[in-house]
Protein backbone atom coordinates (compact mmCIF):
# COMPACT_ATOMS: atom_id res chain seq x y z
CA UNK A 1 0.00 0.00 0.00
CA UNK A 2 1.44 3.65 -0.80
CA UNK A 3 0.91 5.93 1.75
CA UNK A 4 0.68 9.66 0.93
CA UNK A 5 4.14 10.53 1.20
CA UNK A 6 5.24 13.82 0.69
CA UNK A 7 7.69 15.17 -1.56
CA UNK A 8 10.14 17.97 -0.91
CA UNK A 9 11.65 19.73 -3.85
CA UNK A 10 15.38 21.25 -2.62
CA UNK A 11 15.99 24.34 -4.40
CA UNK A 12 18.83 27.07 -3.57
CA UNK A 13 19.97 30.39 -5.55
CA UNK A 14 18.21 30.91 -8.94
CA UNK A 15 16.48 27.61 -8.64
CA UNK A 16 14.20 29.31 -5.76
CA UNK A 17 11.78 30.97 -8.19
CA UNK A 18 11.18 28.30 -10.61
CA UNK A 19 10.82 25.67 -8.03
CA UNK A 20 8.14 27.79 -6.13
CA UNK A 21 5.98 27.80 -9.37
CA UNK A 22 5.47 24.39 -9.56
CA UNK A 23 3.13 24.87 -6.58
CA UNK A 24 4.90 21.80 -4.85
CA UNK A 25 6.26 22.00 -1.12
CA UNK A 26 9.45 23.49 -1.61
CA UNK A 27 13.04 23.08 0.96
CA UNK A 28 14.07 26.32 0.80
CA UNK A 29 17.88 25.69 1.24
CA UNK A 30 19.11 29.27 1.42
CA UNK A 31 20.01 29.80 4.79
CA UNK A 32 23.65 29.83 7.09
CA UNK A 33 25.69 31.23 9.48
CA UNK A 34 26.25 34.96 9.12
CA UNK A 35 28.50 37.40 10.57
CA UNK A 36 28.37 37.05 14.01
CA UNK A 37 26.77 34.32 13.97
CA UNK A 38 23.61 35.62 12.90
CA UNK A 39 21.17 33.79 10.14
CA UNK A 40 21.72 35.12 6.75
CA UNK A 41 19.43 33.87 3.67
CA UNK A 42 21.61 33.77 0.42
CA UNK A 43 19.85 34.39 -3.15
CA UNK A 44 16.74 35.64 -4.42
CA UNK A 45 13.90 35.89 -1.99
CA UNK A 46 10.76 34.37 -3.83
CA UNK A 47 8.09 35.54 -1.50
CA UNK A 48 6.50 32.14 -1.83
CA UNK A 49 5.34 30.65 1.80
CA UNK A 50 5.44 27.65 3.49
CA UNK A 51 7.69 24.76 3.17
CA UNK A 52 10.72 24.41 5.28
CA UNK A 53 13.70 26.02 6.13
CA UNK A 54 16.70 24.67 4.44
CA UNK A 55 20.41 25.78 6.47
CA UNK A 56 23.69 24.53 5.15
CA UNK A 57 26.85 24.36 6.54
CA UNK A 58 29.00 24.54 3.21
CA UNK A 59 32.05 26.71 3.63
CA UNK A 60 31.60 26.53 7.71
CA UNK A 61 34.69 25.39 10.12
CA UNK A 62 34.90 24.73 13.24
CA UNK A 63 35.13 26.27 16.13
CA UNK A 64 31.46 28.04 14.92
CA UNK A 65 31.33 31.61 16.43
CA UNK A 66 27.95 30.02 17.68
CA UNK A 67 25.60 31.68 19.92
CA UNK A 68 22.58 28.92 19.60
CA UNK A 69 20.12 30.57 21.32
CA UNK A 70 19.62 33.57 19.46
CA UNK A 71 20.34 31.83 16.16
CA UNK A 72 17.33 29.83 17.11
CA UNK A 73 15.67 32.69 17.51
CA UNK A 74 16.53 33.69 14.02
CA UNK A 75 15.34 30.69 12.77
CA UNK A 76 12.36 30.81 14.93
CA UNK A 77 11.10 34.51 13.55
CA UNK A 78 11.45 33.01 9.67
CA UNK A 79 9.58 30.03 10.45
CA UNK A 80 6.56 32.14 11.00
CA UNK A 81 7.41 35.33 8.81
CA UNK A 82 7.84 32.47 6.16
CA UNK A 83 5.36 29.91 7.16
CA UNK A 84 8.22 27.36 7.32
CA UNK A 85 6.51 23.87 8.95
CA UNK A 86 10.12 22.76 9.73
CA UNK A 87 13.89 22.79 9.68
CA UNK A 88 16.35 21.14 7.56
CA UNK A 89 19.95 20.85 8.71
CA UNK A 90 21.98 20.10 5.55
CA UNK A 91 25.06 19.26 8.40
CA UNK A 92 27.60 18.08 5.28
CA UNK A 93 31.19 19.99 6.23
CA UNK A 94 33.48 19.45 9.23
CA UNK A 95 31.52 21.97 11.33
CA UNK A 96 28.44 19.00 10.96
CA UNK A 97 28.42 17.73 14.15
CA UNK A 98 28.93 20.88 16.20
CA UNK A 99 26.28 22.69 14.22
CA UNK A 100 24.06 19.49 14.93
CA UNK A 101 24.63 19.23 18.68
CA UNK A 102 24.44 22.77 19.32
CA UNK A 103 21.18 22.85 17.72
CA UNK A 104 19.23 19.76 18.52
CA UNK A 105 18.48 20.52 21.84
CA UNK A 106 17.07 24.13 20.80
CA UNK A 107 14.98 22.77 18.25
CA UNK A 108 13.55 20.12 20.79
CA UNK A 109 12.73 22.68 23.57
CA UNK A 110 10.51 24.48 20.82
CA UNK A 111 9.12 22.12 19.16
CA UNK A 112 10.30 22.70 15.73
CA UNK A 113 10.60 19.45 13.60
CA UNK A 114 13.40 18.86 11.70
CA UNK A 115 15.49 16.70 10.03
CA UNK A 116 19.74 16.06 10.20
CA UNK A 117 21.27 13.07 7.58
CA UNK A 118 21.20 9.82 9.13
CA UNK A 119 25.12 9.83 9.57
CA UNK A 120 24.22 12.11 12.62
CA UNK A 121 21.53 10.26 14.38
CA UNK A 122 23.34 10.00 17.52
CA UNK A 123 23.61 13.86 17.85
CA UNK A 124 20.11 14.22 17.23
CA UNK A 125 18.17 11.44 18.95
CA UNK A 126 14.81 13.54 18.47
CA UNK A 127 15.36 14.38 14.82
CA UNK A 128 13.54 13.42 11.28
CA UNK A 129 16.29 11.23 9.55
CA UNK A 130 17.56 11.70 5.83
CA UNK A 131 18.56 8.88 4.12
CA UNK A 132 20.30 8.48 1.07
CA UNK A 133 19.08 7.47 -2.10
CA UNK A 134 22.48 5.89 -3.96
CA UNK A 135 23.68 2.54 -3.43
CA UNK A 136 26.20 0.87 -5.41
CA UNK A 137 26.20 -2.73 -4.16
CA UNK A 138 23.21 -4.44 -1.72
CA UNK A 139 19.61 -4.05 -2.10
CA UNK A 140 17.78 -0.40 -2.06
CA UNK A 141 14.65 -2.52 -0.48
CA UNK A 142 16.95 -3.86 2.47
CA UNK A 143 18.52 -0.70 3.05
CA UNK A 144 15.10 0.90 3.82
CA UNK A 145 13.46 -2.01 5.49
CA UNK A 146 17.28 -1.91 7.93
CA UNK A 147 15.89 1.88 8.46
CA UNK A 148 12.97 1.07 9.02
CA UNK A 149 13.52 -1.76 11.75
CA UNK A 150 15.88 0.89 13.77
CA UNK A 151 14.29 4.13 13.70
CA UNK A 152 9.95 5.24 13.68
CA UNK A 153 9.10 5.22 9.84
CA UNK A 154 7.44 8.48 9.99
CA UNK A 155 11.17 10.02 11.29
CA UNK A 156 12.72 9.13 7.93
CA UNK A 157 12.85 10.56 4.73
CA UNK A 158 14.54 9.66 1.43
CA UNK A 159 17.12 12.32 0.01
CA UNK A 160 17.15 11.81 -3.22
CA UNK A 161 20.04 12.51 -5.57
CA UNK A 162 20.57 11.95 -8.53
CA UNK A 163 23.22 9.63 -9.47
CA UNK A 164 25.62 8.96 -12.13
CA UNK A 165 29.07 7.03 -11.71
CA UNK A 166 31.21 4.96 -13.71
CA UNK A 167 32.99 2.00 -12.29
CA UNK A 168 35.51 -0.21 -14.12
CA UNK A 169 35.15 -3.85 -14.15
CA UNK A 170 35.99 -5.44 -12.23
CA UNK A 171 35.40 -2.69 -9.62
CA UNK A 172 38.71 -1.31 -8.05
CA UNK A 173 36.96 1.51 -6.13
CA UNK A 174 33.60 0.88 -5.03
CA UNK A 175 32.71 4.49 -5.34
CA UNK A 176 33.73 4.98 -9.58
CA UNK A 177 33.91 7.93 -10.08
CA UNK A 178 31.31 11.05 -10.89
CA UNK A 179 30.11 11.28 -14.44
CA UNK A 180 29.45 14.78 -15.88
CA UNK A 181 26.28 15.28 -18.07
CA UNK A 182 28.45 15.82 -21.00
CA UNK A 183 30.03 13.08 -20.50
CA UNK A 184 26.86 10.80 -19.86
CA UNK A 185 25.61 12.00 -23.15
CA UNK A 186 28.88 11.60 -25.00
CA UNK A 187 29.26 7.94 -24.16
CA UNK A 188 25.39 7.62 -24.57
CA UNK A 189 26.51 8.96 -28.45
CA UNK A 190 29.43 7.01 -28.86
CA UNK A 191 28.60 3.93 -27.76
CA UNK A 192 24.63 3.17 -27.64
CA UNK A 193 24.37 1.24 -24.97
CA UNK A 194 21.24 -0.80 -24.39
CA UNK A 195 20.70 0.24 -20.65
CA UNK A 196 18.94 -2.05 -17.67
CA UNK A 197 16.90 -1.44 -14.65
CA UNK A 198 18.39 -2.91 -11.74
CA UNK A 199 15.74 -3.93 -9.41
CA UNK A 200 18.28 -4.60 -6.89
CA UNK A 201 20.06 -1.41 -7.09
CA UNK A 202 16.84 0.63 -8.20
CA UNK A 203 19.05 2.30 -10.76
CA UNK A 204 19.27 1.90 -14.26
CA UNK A 205 23.30 0.89 -15.96
CA UNK A 206 24.78 0.23 -19.18
CA UNK A 207 28.31 -1.71 -19.64
CA UNK A 208 30.53 -0.61 -22.66
CA UNK A 209 34.17 -1.24 -23.52
CA UNK A 210 37.15 0.89 -23.99
CA UNK A 211 40.32 -1.07 -25.45
CA UNK A 212 41.21 -3.50 -23.14
CA UNK A 213 38.68 -1.97 -20.31
CA UNK A 214 35.33 -2.92 -19.87
CA UNK A 215 33.27 -0.20 -18.19
CA UNK A 216 29.88 0.09 -15.47
CA UNK A 217 28.18 3.05 -15.85
CA UNK A 218 24.79 3.40 -13.06
CA UNK A 219 22.63 6.60 -13.17
CA UNK A 220 19.08 7.82 -12.28
CA UNK A 221 16.78 9.00 -14.39
CA UNK A 222 12.98 10.58 -13.73
CA UNK A 223 11.53 6.22 -13.67
CA UNK A 224 14.37 5.57 -11.37
CA UNK A 225 13.21 7.94 -9.27
CA UNK A 226 9.63 7.46 -9.11
CA UNK A 227 10.40 4.02 -8.30
CA UNK A 228 12.77 5.33 -5.69
CA UNK A 229 10.26 7.04 -4.11
CA UNK A 230 7.16 5.05 -4.66
CA UNK A 231 9.20 2.16 -2.79
CA UNK A 232 9.65 4.64 -0.17
CA UNK A 233 5.77 5.30 0.17
CA UNK A 234 5.06 1.57 0.48
CA UNK A 235 7.42 1.62 3.82
CA UNK A 236 5.42 4.72 4.69
CA UNK A 237 8.53 6.86 5.01
CA UNK A 238 7.62 10.55 6.33
CA UNK A 239 9.07 12.92 3.45
CA UNK A 240 10.72 12.58 0.71
CA UNK A 241 13.26 15.46 -0.94
CA UNK A 242 13.97 15.96 -4.95
CA UNK A 243 17.13 18.50 -5.87
CA UNK A 244 15.10 20.65 -8.45
CA UNK A 245 18.44 21.45 -10.25
CA UNK A 246 18.49 17.49 -11.16
CA UNK A 247 15.05 17.63 -13.03
CA UNK A 248 13.47 21.01 -13.75
CA UNK A 249 10.01 21.21 -14.31
CA UNK A 250 10.08 17.32 -14.67
CA UNK A 251 9.81 17.04 -10.10
CA UNK A 252 6.16 17.74 -10.58
CA UNK A 253 5.59 14.35 -11.70
CA UNK A 254 7.25 13.06 -8.51
CA UNK A 255 4.09 14.76 -6.37
CA UNK A 256 2.27 11.71 -6.75
CA UNK A 257 2.83 7.94 -6.49
CA UNK A 258 3.78 6.82 -10.70
CA UNK A 259 2.00 3.62 -12.74
CA UNK A 260 5.01 1.78 -12.10
CA UNK A 261 4.66 1.61 -8.59
CA UNK A 262 6.30 -2.07 -8.38
CA UNK A 263 8.61 -1.85 -10.58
Amino acid sequence: MLTQTPVYIVAAGEDLFPAAALSMPCLHLAYTLGEQGRLRRDGPDSQSLGGLLGFYDKGLTPPLSLDAGRLIRQIREECSRRRFSGVVLDAQGPAAGELVSSLSPLLDQWSIPYYVPIKLASLAPNACYLLPSTLYEGSFDDMLEQYCRRYPVHRLALDVVRQCRRFSMPARNHQGESLSAQMFFRLQREYEPVSFFSQELCARYFTYRQGQETYFVLYDDPSTVSSKLNRARRMGLGAAFVLYRDFGPLCRTFLAPSPDAFL
